[in-house]
């Protein structure tokens, strides 16, 4: 698994979770409730739904004489995945508790406890978050890798820097930095100065902030990650932010603002809207304010986001006070609702900082609108549920079309050079990561000679175990091993489509691995746009 913690918010509220027809809470609430034997035949359902979506390493096919605690190991870890990943974070907390109690001890425990810690933290359960990712820490510990070791103590600081503790988030991203300065992993180094630039912000200290995110820019620009580079300007512009210097934040959030919308990343936007709104308020431009605010309470109340929705709050009350006082009661009702929320999920300690942070006592008095803002609330959320079913599938098709071009900027830069088949470096991997995707490659290529390309076996071929590979090629690449082998074998059928035309499509999906012809053209049109006849003929 990758772990970094990205704090990914999708707009996503949902009440059922329906993939390509078939409604996976329906099919979770069968499987609890049917026999062993039947059993089975749900299970292959469920992984059947998170195969096409994309959620599972590789496609499950569970026999009949699959014991129950096996089917329910993978069926609920993967169900853990995929709620994740529809940010429906109280299911992504139930299914991952079952799933951790049968992998209490074997090799996807530390995923688990990662899964529940990012879950738990969205859900502002604090003391549960940090459990987890201590737990998940002490695991990685254990493995003796600097690299996973720093990546779970960033997302411990993240989680202490949610719940306004910067004091221990510091001890925690210090630290982190200090391991990932033992391996030579640009990509991480990035993430954990851009982290410990959040942190140093929180604790006032601006200038010891500019330096970290600086450091951050810096890698992002030598790498060529203008997407990872946006993310860090957004950082920085708190910076300035903290430092008063609120035109050239505003500027920088201009650039990020758009980007942000355009790649559909929900909750970098959700927090570039609120920062743009602080520089805004910062010059007395209060109307123009308030768009900004408006969508990032609109991001953060579909992903039940209680922190980031305050922020958007406490703008509007501040932005709308003196143009529109009956609207801004209405913002400071929903903050008081928040406010409470929020105390029955995070400890007294974390709770007082949170009220010196955002001037609770001047905040708190009664006012007339409350039950007017509930009823708001209830028809908002009526409507939000009629248009789920739409969101849903759009949302999921955008989201993997954003996968797949990072994919394909990856695979593009292993092909840039060649020697015998085998990608040459890539001056944007470390050298061990650049290793471990040259023996896939090769492994791949193999086995697609010997016609059986198997996880299982390209893992053994690179001497690690399924888990670990997987963990891997997603922490390099963000996508799973089972996307990658497949990417690398459809960028072998574009080849072949191309310099051998005596071959028929079906010749060549076999060549590459494919046993259904059908699927194989399935998988190229979505890939590439066009069917393989249609590539090979040069259509458009």
């Amino acid at each position: 698994m990758h772990r970094f913690l990205t704090f990914l918010i999708i707009t996503l509220s949902l009440s059922t979770t329906q993939v390509y027809g078939q409604d996976v809470n329906t099919l979770l609430i069968e499987f609890e409730q049917v026999s062993q034997s039947q059993q089975v035949d749900i299970a292959n359902k469920i992984m059947s739904v998170y195969s096409k979506t994309e959620i599972t390493d590789k496609p499950y096919k569970f026999a009949a004489s699959t014991p129950s605690d096996s089917l329910k190991k993978h069926v609920w870890y993967w169900s853990t995945e995929y709620y994740y990943a529809a940010q429906d974070f109280p299911r992504t907390i139930e299914m991952g508790k079952k799933a951790l109690q049968l992998w209490r001890g074997g090799e996807m425990e530390a995923d688990c406890l990662n899964l529940l810690a990012m879950a738990c933290f969205r859900q502002s359960q604090f003391k549960d978050a940090i459990a987890y990712a201590r737990q998940c820490y002490a695991l990685d510990e254990r493995s003796g890798d600097p690299d996973v070791m720093s990546s779970s103590l960033n997302t411990l600081a993240g989680i202490y820097l949610g719940a306004n503790q910067p004091r221990e988030a510091e001890k925690y991203i210090l630290k982190a930095i200090d391991l990932a300065k033992k391996v030579d992993n640009p990509a991480r180094m990035s993430v954990l100065q851009g982290k410990a630039s959040e942190v140093y912000h929180a604790l006032a200290d601006d200038q010891k902030a500019l330096e970290h995110i600086n450091k951050a820019c810096a890698i992002e620009k030598q790498l060529g990650r203008d997407d990872m580079l946006m993310v860090r300007n957004a950082q920085k512009a708190s910076v300035l932010i903290g430092l008063e210097k609120y035109k050239e934040a505003e500027a920088l959030l201009k650039q990020v603002i758009p980007f942000m919308r355009k790649v559909d990343d929900k909750l970098s936007l959700g927090i570039a809207c609120n920062k743009m709104g602080k520089a805004l308020l910062a010059q007395k431009r209060e109307k123009e304010a308030i768009p900004y605010y408006r969508e990032a309470a609109q991001i953060f109340v579909a992903s039940g986001d209680i922190a980031n929705e305050m922020h958007s709050r406490r703008g509007l009350y501040e932005a709308l006070w003196h143009s529109n006082p009956d609207s801004a009661k209405l913002e400071l009702d929903r903050f008081d609702l928040l406010k409470d929320s929020l105390y029955s999920n995070a400890n007294a300690e974390t709770l007082a900082r949170y009220n010196a942070e955002f001037g609770i006592d001047e905040l708190q008095h009664e006012n007339e609108h409350r039950k007017q803002l509930t009823i708001y609330i209830v028809i908002g959320a009526i409507a939000l549920a009629i248009l789920m079913a739409l969101v849903v599938w759009w949302f999921m098709r955008r989201r993997m079309r954003v996968r797949e071009e990072a994919l394909q900027a990856t695979i593009n830069a292993l092909r840039s050079e060649k020697a015998e088949n085998t990608p040459a470096a890539s001056t944007e991997l470390n050298e061990q990561d650049h290793q471990l995707l040259q023996q896939v490659v090769a492994s791949v290529m193999k086995a697609v000679e010997n016609g059986n390309v198997s996880i299982e076996a390209i893992a053994t071929d690179v001497c690690l175990s399924r888990s670990q590979l997987n963990r891997r090629i997603k922490a390099i690449t963000g996508v799973t091993t089972q996307q990658y082998v497949n990417r690398i074998r459809l960028e072998q059928a574009r080849e072949l489509l191309m310099e051998h035309p005596e071959l028929q499509v079906s010749e060549v999906a076999y060549k590459c691995g494919f046993d259904d012809v059908a699927s194989f053209s399935r998988a190229f049109r979505r890939t590439f746009g066009k069917s393989p006849s249609q590539h090979r003929n040069g259509d458009k």
